[in-house]
Parts: C-alpha cells; sequence; structure tokens
C-alpha cells in the first residue's frame, strides 16, 4: 500500500512525562486526494521513545466545516503503528479535512494532527460553462423547476422515494428476476446477474465495468443489494446525459497479449464493497451543457432513451438483437414502420409499456418475465384483416412477425456468429484503450429462420449441466413449443452462433472475460473463470448457438408477402419454395390416412384450401389431421361409446361429423403415441 506521508501540523503531549518530548506521530493516508464516496486508510506511527506496542490508539475526524465526523474512534494497533479506513460519505462538501490521531503507551500519551484533501470527482471533472444567457431553462414540470444544485441521483431521490423503491425492485436494477417462463427453473430469480451467461459476451459480471457502462445502477452491479442512492433516474429519463467512470490509477492491469506486448489497462473506481463511482461524462453531451439544467428537463422514456443501451447489446450498434439499433430511434418507414415518423410514429414504450417501473416484454433468449407480455393483439385485435382467408392466418399458427417482418438487420449489419478462439483487436473497446473480441461475422437484411413458440423457452443457467444436442452443438437459449399444439406459433428468429467452453463435469464454463479482452488469449480467460468459480478439470471449446425472438423493425402492410410466396397451391409445398419451411415445422409430418382423406370418412376428393376451408368450418382442430396416426381408443370399444351416451349406430363418416360438431378431438376417443 502506497502511503503518502502528512507532516503533523500540531502535536500536543497529553502527559507531563518527560518521555514526550523525545516522540512523535508520523501521520499518512493511502491516497493523496480522497474522492467522495472513496474509502481512505489512516496510519498514524509513533516515532521515538515509544514502548514497543501501543496501549491505545483513536482516531478523531472533522468535515470541511470542522463539524465532527467521527470522535474517538479506535484504531487497529500493530506495534507501534495504528491503522483506521473510512469511507468518505457521499453527501459532504469538499475541501480541507482534519483527522487527530491519539496514541499512548504505558509511559505517556501524545496527540497529532493533520488536514487532508476531499475531492468532488463532478467537481473535479468541472463542469462546462452554462449557456450564455447564463439562465437555467425552464422545464415542462413545474416542480422540477425549483432544482437549483445537481447532487448525483440523490437530486431525483429526495423527490421521488416512491419510484426509487419501484426501481429498487426492478430488472433494469437487479438484472434478475423470476423465471416463470422457463422450462429449465422452478420460476426462481435469475438475470444476467444471477446466473446469467450468453453466446455473446459470456459472462457479464466478470467484464470489470465493461458491461456496466449501460446499467441503471449509479455504482455499477456491485454484489451487493442496490440502495436508493443507486438508482441513476437519468439514465432513462434524460437524452441529454451520459455518465463515465472515473478512472483509477490505483485499480489496474498489466498484462502481456497474444503478441508479447505488455500493456497496462485501468479501471474505474471501485471501493471495498465493489460499488463503481460514476460521474456525468460533459465531452459526449452537447457543449455548455448544465446538470441542472439536465435535471429540470426530464421527460418520459423516448426510443432514444431505450436504444442508448438495447442498441448497442454486445459490444455495437446492431449487433446483438438483429432487429434495433441506433438507426431505429428515428428509423426510415421501410426500417421499422411502428417507429417511423412516417409510419406510426410508436416508441418503445407504447409496447412495453411500464407497471411501478418493470417493463412488458419477453424474448427467447431472456430468463425474466418481469410483468405480462405484450402482443399485436392488444392494438390490432385477433382479426386483424378484411379477408378471412388471411385472419385464419392470424387467428391460427401463424404470429404477425412471419409476414410482417421479411427481413432484420435492415438499419444496419448484425453480428451472426462470434469465435473466441479468433482474437480480433478492436481499438474502442475497455473504454477506448483496445481490446480484443472473438472474430465476429455480421451481415445486414437476413431472413429469418422460423420455429414454434409457445412463451415459453430453454435458456441455460451457470451451474446446469447442458449436453450436445443432435446437431453436436450447445444450445443456449432455445424456443420451445410444438406444431399445433393449441399454444404455439411460428415465429421468425435470429440464430446466433459462439464457441463455449464445456467443463468435463457437463457445465459450461463462465470465462472471466476480461482476460480475453486484455490478452486476446480465450483459453486464459477461460482457466481465469474456472479459478473463480472453483473448477478444476478440464474442458474443451464446443460450437453453441442461442435462438432470438425477431420482433421489431415490421414492415408496412403493403410488403406482406401475397399467398404464392409461401404455397404453391399443392397443399404439400416444399422446404425451400417459399417463406416458410413447411416440412422442418411439421406441417406435412401427417399419416397417409389423412393424406388419402380416410383418417375419419371416406376417400373424398376436394382442392387443397377448399379442403381447409370447410374443416375449418366443421371447427376441426389443426392436431385433428396434423397428428400420427391413432394407436388405439381410450378405453375399451365396447364400452367407449356408453360411457359418454346410450350406444348409437352412425356411418362411420357421419359419426366422426357428428363429433366435431359436438367440439371433441380426436384424443377425445383415440389414443396416439
Amino acid at each position: 500500500m502506497k502511503l503518502y506521508v502528512i507532516s503533523a501540523v500540531i502535536a500536543i503531549a497529553l502527559s507531563t512525562s518527560s518521555l514526550a518530548a523525545d516522540r512523535s506521530i508520523e501521520m499518512s493516508t493511502d491516497i493523496e486526494q480522497v474522492l467522495i464516496g472513496e474509502q481512505v486508510n489512516f496510519q498514524c506511527v509513533g516515532v521515538g521513545d515509544w514502548k514497543r506496542r501501543l496501549q491505545s490508539a483513536t482516531v478523531e475526524i472533522r468535515n470541511a466545516q470542522n463539524d465532527v465526523i467521527l470522535n474517538e474512534t479506535e484504531m487497529a494497533i500493530t506495534g507501534v503503528i495504528a491503522n483506521f479506513s473510512y469511507f468518505i460519505p457521499t453527501d459532504v462538501e469538499a475541501g480541507e479535512w482534519v483527522f487527530t490521531c491519539m496514541l499512548s503507551d504505558r509511559k505517556a500519551a501524545l496527540a497529532a494532527t493533520a488536514t487532508f484533501s476531499v475531492i468532488d470527482p463532478v467537481a473535479d471533472d468541472p463542469q462546462p460553462d452554462p449557456p450564455s444567457d447564463g439562465g437555467w431553462v425552464e422545464g415542462p414540470i413545474p416542480a422540477h423547476n425549483t432544482i437549483v444544485e445537481y447532487n448525483g441521483p440523490l437530486t431525483c431521490i429526495t423527490c421521488h422515494q416512491e419510484e426509487a423503491a419501484e426501481m429498487l425492485d426492478s430488472l433494469h436494477m437487479k438484472w434478475s428476476g423470476p423465471t416463470p417462463n422457463l422450462t429449465n427453473t422452478n420460476g426462481e430469480e435469475l438475470g444476467k446477474a444471477v446466473g446469467g451467461i450468453n453466446s455473446f459476451c459470456t459472462y457479464a459480471v466478470s467484464s470489470k465495468g465493461a458491461c456496466y457502462s449501460c446499467h441503471v445502477r449509479a455504482d455499477g452491479n456491485a454484489p451487493h443489494p442496490p440502495e436508493a442512492k443507486d438508482v441513476d433516474c437519468l439514465m432513462c429519463h434524460s437524452d441529454t446525459y451520459q455518465r463515465k467512470f472515473v478512472p483509477d490509477s490505483n485499480n489496474t492491469e498489466t498484462v502481456t497479449n497474444i503478441y508479447g506486448e505488455t500493456k497496462t489497462y485501468v479501471f474505474g473506481k471501485v471501493d471495498e464493497l465493489g460499488n463503481y463511482l460514476t460521474i456525468p461524462d460533459y465531452d459526449k453531451m452537447p457543449a455548455g451543457t448544465d446538470m441542472v439544467n439536465v435535471a429540470r428537463t426530464v421527460h418520459v422514456p423516448t426510443s432514444k432513451s431505450c436504444l442508448r443501451c438495447h442498441a448497442k447489446a454486445g459490444g455495437g450498434d446492431w449487433t446483438k438483437r438483429g432487429d434495433m439499433g441506433l438507426s431505429s430511434a428515428d428509423p426510415g418507414i421501410d426500417e421499422d414502420f411502428h417507429l417511423s415518423k412516417d409510419g406510426a410514429n410508436l416508441s418503445c414504450v407504447n409496447c412495453h409499456a411500464d407497471q411501478k417501473h418493470k417493463i412488458a416484454g419477453r424474448g427467447i433468449d431472456l430468463r425474466q418475465t418481469e410483468t405480462s407480455t405484450t402482443s399485436c393483439q392488444e392494438c390490432h385485435t385477433k382479426s386483424p384483416h378484411q379477408n378471412a382467408t388471411l385472419n385464419r392466418h392470424a387467428e391460427g399458427q401463424v404470429s404477425c412477425q412471419v409476414c410482417h417482418i421479411r427481413e432484420y438487420a435492415k438499419g444496419g449489419a448484425t453480428e451472426l456468429s462470434r469465435d473466441w478462439r479468433i482474437p480480433v483487436w478492436n481499438p474502442a473497446f475497455c473504454s477506448g484503450q483496445g481490446g480484443f473480441v472473438g472474430e465476429e461475422i455480421k451481415a445486414a437484411n437476413q431472413k429469418p429462420e422460423y420455429v414454434w413458440f409457445d412463451g415459453t423457452s430453454y435458456v441455460y443457467n451457470i451451474g446446469e449441466k447442458i449436453t450436445l444436442d443432435e446437431r453436436g452443438f450447445l444450445a443456449m437459449a432455445k424456443a420451445h413449443g410444438s406444431p399445433f399444439d393449441g399454444n404455439s406459433s411460428i415465429v421468425p428468429i435470429k440464430r446466433h452462433f459462439s464457441i463455449m467452453p464445456l467443463h468435463e463435469s457437463g457445465e459450461i464454463v463462465p470465462p472471466s472475460i476480461m482476460w480475453m479482452f486484455m490478452t486476446g488469449d480465450f483459453d486464459l480467460a477461460v482457466q481465469k473463470g474456472m479459478e473463480e468459480q472453483g473448477m478444476t478439470g478440464n474442458y474443451s471449446l464446443v460450437e453453441a448457438d442461442a435462438e432470438m425472438l425477431i420482433t421489431h423493425g415490421v414492415d408496412s402492410k403493403d410488403k406482406a408477402p401475397s399467398c404464392t410466396e409461401c404455397h404453391n397451391g399443392t397443399g404439400n409445398t416444399p422446404d425451400g419454395y417459399g417463406i416458410l419451411p413447411f416440412d422442418e415445422l411439421g406441417y406435412h409430418q401427417t399419416p397417409e390416412t389423412v393424406k388419402s382423406c380416410t383418417l375419419c370418412h371416406s376417400q373424398k376428393s376436394l382442392q387443397w384450401e377448399n379442403m381447409h376451408q370447410k374443416h375449418r368450418q366443421l371447427s376441426i382442430s389443426c392436431t385433428s389431421c396434423h397428428t400420427s396416426e391413432p394407436t388405439g381408443f381410450v378405453k375399451p370399444q365396447n364400452t367407449l361409446c356408453s360411457s359418454c351416451h346410450e350406444n348409437k349406430s352412425w356411418r362411420y363418416d357421419e359419426g366422426h361429423k357428428k363429433h366435431f360438431e359436438k367440439g371433441l378431438t380426436c384424443s377425445s376417443c383415440h389414443t396416439f403415441t
């Protein structure tokens, strides 16, 4: 620990013993200038004719207004050295502070006083001069116009304590939430900060702040539960506000990278509890920005507010989700009809509604469901078309996105795969210090894949065992759903490929990813991750993928496909003909008796579309035909009919028709494998 020696300005002998004259106290701190909110260690060393061990040592601390903050608090004693660690509160004023040490042994006692500087990090990164007119602006909310001083998040929280309490229980603060829609959990709270790992930057909590720059928490993602003062309201309620971590020359890591180069990385200031220190970043805000004016002009979140973080998820614009980027804040009508001023002119919050700071909506690869999900039908009803055939699609198994989002990544190239085995230098990484990422394959204007999705999914969590699927891949996120089960719809997805370390135990190793960023050595990052997790043994690098729902970037209705872009009119359209892969989705996996129309009645011939229409009019469910052959009856045949009514006699096809008219399904009488 580097100590800064401070000359004692006052030394007072507390004993009449002549021994006191041969003694002094050398006073020091471990930091030359102490930032508000930072920990400082005070050290007082007995110099001269002291006995081998102090009998007592206390410290008194006074702030810049000479108010006593600590009074005669005991210090830790080692021989003739006394130490005391103290956190400078966040709600104090900067200036010259005073600390007094009082040391004693069996013979005499002595007190000494010294000063130290407490620095306001915001003032240390001076705010530019206000606009030339010198005045504050009038915001849209009258009560906010009484703000005359900006004191970080406390500026907002002082009045908005209820809202702060709501945020403390939100996904945006905790990076975790309930998981009722995961098939591999019991609903427990999980998320990016709890069990989270993904196919992009892998393990966020190992990134030493790289992944926290977007976090609403002003203290990054400290391991302890957030407090009200950690709620940085401006992250969502101001499109002007930008912030940064305070670099700490005492928080560094010197590494040798794959090129044999030695480089020292400087990280943000973090106290012993894991709290990062964030301050306004005036270099990224318009010239002349005044934080009082920023606080006065807060507003409900706009699309720009949301996209400041979500657009650059995964490390770059359009990188992660593939259906949104920075341009989505003001897109052309061909990029996103919903968000375009020339289209529906909506914003993110129109669909992702806020319920006490909990946000609606969930995709396939997201663990938590914070509140109710959102759907197209909330605005467009279940029968949005004037054409009955089109409404049949909307009411059935085809999600709106299938027809109304023909491509994704329309505003920029999105990442399709990332290979950590091939390091690529990115000079913008690590807050402009540069870093290595895996080789990224990116492309724009991509055709989606299509899967069945019933609203639930499998998403891998740290500590779970996972096996290779039939392709030899680790499926880290996968939609759950089945053809024609009455709950699932076909949805478009982006499939993201990556490389993940699979431990011999069957668990994925969460890499300490900052070591990859710094050195370009993914194996080293994995080994560091194993150390952090207490894992030993061997691992292998395995191909992995994740399914990601595409639901933004809706086209205007004139771009919707015609019938012949999906169907060739035969009822058995082969994969590759049109938009949907019908065989892959299970449409044509039907028994021969269904194809010959003899499963329920005698053989008949009807044009494919007319056949579907007639069966729909009879309220026959999709699963009645898109099914396997029946294997038997739910009860012995001689008692099956009498279990519901008296024995009756019908022709084969007439009996089936009557049962369908009563709303019965095949499984009411038949068993299936």
